[in-house]
């Protein structure tokens, strides 16, 4: 996944109020908007204190909006396209988002009137950053590190987990992924009511308020973001959690909730092939028995495994997963390209460019 120098990594669930993510507590950050905005280039103001400081933020939101935009013409619009013809959309579902980083817009493009989308991925969120206490050099290695992750994202429409490793975390620039999130919800049209630190409940049942101290950044690891649109409110969870087999068999609470979220739609992207180790089995295992419906890449869930309980639709093509994973993963997929009829085609970059283009599985459980 991509870089927060190509901006972040995120596990992103987003629900309406009132389903399985009721309202929590009021959120504990202040004017996370404004924030969010400057973030995604839109607005300029209450940030500089200086000319050479309102120069720099002028400079940074001509880069943030060109990118989007380059992003949106190439895939982002394409993709949006694509998935109100050929995925079922319900008004205010949850949408499961693992491995997801801070990739909340392929989760907005793909089910766009969902009420809540749930990431899941091994960054911390963090607070929302105060740019207006930055001193200059302190805001401009803060806005060069983001203008770079606008241009790598719309190269890529994803983040490279190896460079999230490197520029997000404690003692790091940028605390976590929150600010992506941010600049992502204002990019896509939302404004922001609130920003709240959140974790799993001990019962494993759904996500709660933090009860920890607001200025400790390890109550900060997961946030939940709420958004408004259209006179819909949106929610969208960002949960810090390592998805392996020897995490979860520790954390009962995770991994109860991880059954909890399978049983809603599931999408999965740039993956790095982990659902097809033998490591992350419980998680695979999980969605595989309780999903309704899973949209992915090649490197979600093994493509021989998912034909088994679910109607695969297949769109675009694939001969071979990257080169950086083991040859010869995925072959049952690549004969499925090769021999199904039906195979339709894919107007849009998805995951990790190859050779060959892109491909997306959409599988529909079986009745």
């Amino acid at each position: 996944m991509s870089k927060l120098r190509s901006f972040g990594l995120f596990l992103l669930v987003l629900g309406s109020v009132g389903s399985a993510g009721a309202a929590l507590s009021p959120a504990r950050a202040a004017e996370p908007d404004p924030v969010a905005r400057v973030l995604a280039g839109l607005a300029t103001d209450g940030v500089a204190n200086e000319d050479g400081e309102a120069k720099r933020v002028a400079a940074f939101a001509k880069v943030a909006t060109a990118k989007w935009a380059k992003y949106m013409k190439a895939i982002g619009t394409p993709m949006l396209s694509w998935a109100k013809a050929e995925l079922q959309q319900t008004p205010g579902e949850t949408i499961f988002y693992p491995f997801a980083g801070p990739d909340l817009p392929t989760a907005v493009q793909l089910y766009p009137e969902a009420g809540r989308y749930v990431l899941v991925a091994l960054q911390t969120g963090g607070r929302v950053p105060d740019l207006a206490g930055m001193n200059p050099a302190e805001l401009d290695a803060y806005l060069d590190l983001v203008e770079r992750g606008w241009v790598d994202f719309a190269r890529r429409g994803f983040f490279r987990t190896d460079d999230l490793k490197a520029d997000t975390g404690k003692g790091k620039q940028l605390e976590g992924i929150t600010p992506v999130l941010m600049a992502f919800a204002a990019a896509e049209g939302f404004s922001i009511s609130s920003i709240e630190p959140i974790r799993i409940k001990a019962d494993g049942s759904d996500v709660e308020h933090h009860p920890g101290d607001a200025n400790a950044t390890a109550t900060w690891d997961s946030v939940r973001l709420t958004l408004k649109k259209d006179g819909r409110t949106v929610l969208v969870d960002y949960v810090w959690l390592d998805l392996s087999d020897d995490y979860l068999k520790k954390h009962g609470e995770a991994k109860t909730w991880i059954a909890s979220m399978a049983n809603h739609k599931v999408f999965t992207k740039a993956a790095s092939h982990l659902m097809q180790k033998a490591f992350f089995s419980i998680v695979r295992d999980t969605l595989l028995e309780k999903a309704p419906v899973i949209v992915q890449d090649e490197t979600g869930l093994d493509y021989k495994d998912l034909g088994k309980r679910f109607d695969v639709t297949l769109y675009g093509r694939f001969e071979r997963a990257h080169k950086l994973w083991t040859e010869g993963v995925q072959r049952e997929l690549a004969t499925a390209y090769k021999e199904k009829k039906g195979v339709k085609p894919l107007g849009f970059k998805f995951g990790y460019e190859k050779d060959a283009g892109s491909c997306v599985q959409v599988a529909v459980r079986k009745k």
